[in-house]
């Protein structure tokens, strides 16, 4: 299949996916903004990337830079959300090309999503930093003119002019002699300071060997740096100065912009495709290996059947087998997580399901002494899941929680309890009274390949997690030593 066929034929898929990603993960004003301007919006970046990556046509990427900078800066957006936007696409194109394409052609159409990516993210950042320092300009320019006419006028549009910098996003300061003479709100709360605290300052104080860059700027110039704290802690910024007339002096402008957002979208975007390598990686490998157990299982089987073995010849093969159901575990857990999710809800009771799930681990509770209490509240509303793989979910938990509680002295207590939240969600808690889970380790118990077990991978409960959110809940953990761990899987009822 070639790549514009598959942008044609999954184009309202990935629009839906590409939504919903804006409205949950880049930040709170994306947030806030309607499902249908999203819609809107992202229908059209798809249609100019596809024409970009298809048609070779730049001019409908240019139009909606043009459209979207306008409309994000009216509303004060930050130049590294928008970027974010744009960059969800390549995030999606990542996760979806290679289940469908290999070798070459995975390839060419990786560069071809990333080349449309990369620069329509340099266009727009371009264009925004342009119109947002026309305004600046023009604004200058005015305040200069009223200037010239009276003393009067000058300091009213002073005042405009540092109510307008006040309420900007990004940090602005102005030097001469090297020291800072005025900054901006934005500018003090980068260095977790009043602005008023920062007048006097020697920019070498700020930013860490801008030295010789301040000195040469003959012409707006923008370069990173590495801003200081008064804690001596550091952290990237983007400065944009300038030779600028300020109070009838020449002066050094600076605009000073934090992108530790950015730095860590990018870092986060080439975590994304290192796992996407991973789970390419791990779906031919599990394969392989699964289709070699499976030969060496059924041979010991029959070897079984047919030889007399002795006692202790017996129990080795046990141990094999044992041991073979391990590692088919592991690559199911490897297959599942490298392939993405894809749901098959229906209605269903989740005491139903729970019940289910409990009675496949009532002998292995039994053996260690293990009680079990069920809170399950009557009345529930029933949900719209994939009841297999929730039963996956519950499956894994209560697995967990047992091994938590094998090592546990005293009376061993597991605690299964549904009731009914607000806002129409459910509740499932799975709560074991173990030793509980350090708060380093709880921090990182969801990240794919985590795991403090000595005989896991750490992919249980990155797959559960995936499994939640999918159907539109979330799962939080809770533990210490005193009372154990607690899982709470929180998902939508039926409206």
């Amino acid at each position: 299949m070639k790549l514009c066929e598959f942008l044609r034929l999954h184009r309202q898929d990935i629009i839906s996916e590409w939504v919903a990603l804006l409205n949950r993960s880049v930040s709170e004003r994306y947030n806030r903004l309607p499902a249908a301007e999203l819609e809107k919006t992202v229908t059209r970046a798809y249609d100019a990337n596809y024409s970009v990556i298809c048609d070779h046509n730049w001019q409908p990427i240019e139009e909606f830079i043009v459209f979207i900078t306008r409309i994000r800066l009216e509303r004060e957006f930050t130049l590294s959300e928008v970027q974010r936007a744009f960059g969800i696409f390549r995030t999606i194109m990542i996760n979806r090309l290679p289940l469908i394409f290999h070798g070459e052609e995975l390839k060419h159409a990786l560069l071809s999503i990333n080349n449309s990516v990369d620069v329509t993210i340099n266009w727009f950042s371009e264009y925004f930093q342009e119109k947002h320092e026309e305004e600046m300009k023009a604004l200058l320019k005015t305040l200069e003119q009223k200037a010239k006419k009276r003393t009067e006028e000058l300091y009213n549009s002073e005042k405009r002019y540092r109510t307008l910098v006040e309420d900007i996003n990004d940090g602005y300061f102005v030097c001469r002699n090297q020291q800072v003479i005025f900054a901006n709100r934005a500018f003090g709360e980068m260095f977790g300071k009043e602005a008023s605290a920062l007048i006097g300052k020697h920019y070498d104080d700020l930013f860490a060997n801008l030295d010789e860059q301040f000195t040469a700027v003959a012409k707006p110039e923008i370069f990173e740096a590495r801003a200081v704290r008064t804690d001596s802690s550091e952290f990237p910024v983007e400065i944009k100065v300038n030779q600028v007339t300020f109070e009838g002096q020449q002066a050094l402008a600076g605009v000073c912009r934090d992108i530790t957002e950015r730095r860590e979208s990018v870092r986060k975007e080439l975590e994304h495709e290192r796992l996407a390598i991973i789970g390419r990686l791990a779906t031919v490998f599990a394969h392989e290996i699964r289709n070699s157990l499976s030969s060496i299982k059924v041979n010991i089987r029959i070897l079984q059947r047919k030889l007399e073995l002795a006692e202790n010849d017996s129990r080795r093969m046990a141990i094999i087998l044992r041991d073979i159901d391990k590692l088919d575990k592991i690559l199911q857990e490897t297959l599942y997580f490298s392939k993405p999710i894809e749901i098959s809800p229906s209605s269903h009771d989740i005491n139903t399901v729970l019940e289910m799930v409990i009675s496949g681990f009532e002998e292995v509770l039994n053996l260690n002494g293990i009680t079990l209490s069920r809170q399950l509240s009557p009345g529930i509303p029933e949900l719209t899941i994939d009841h297999t793989m929730m039963e996956m979910v519950f499956d894994n938990l209560i697995r967990n929680a047992i091994e938590a509680l094998g090592e546990q002295k005293g009376q061993k207590k597991l605690t299964i309890s549904t009731r009914r939240q607000q806002k129409n969600m459910v509740a499932i808690t799975i709560h074991d009274n173990g030793s509980g889970i350090s708060k380093d380790d709880l921090a990182h118990i969801f990240q794919p390949f985590y795991t403090t077990r000595k005989h896991g991978i750490g992919l249980g409960l990155s797959n559960v997690e995936r499994v939640i959110e999918e159907h539109g809940g979330h799962i939080i953990a809770t533990s210490s030593p005193e009372t154990g761990t607690l899982f709470t899987v929180s998902l939508p009822g039926m409206k």
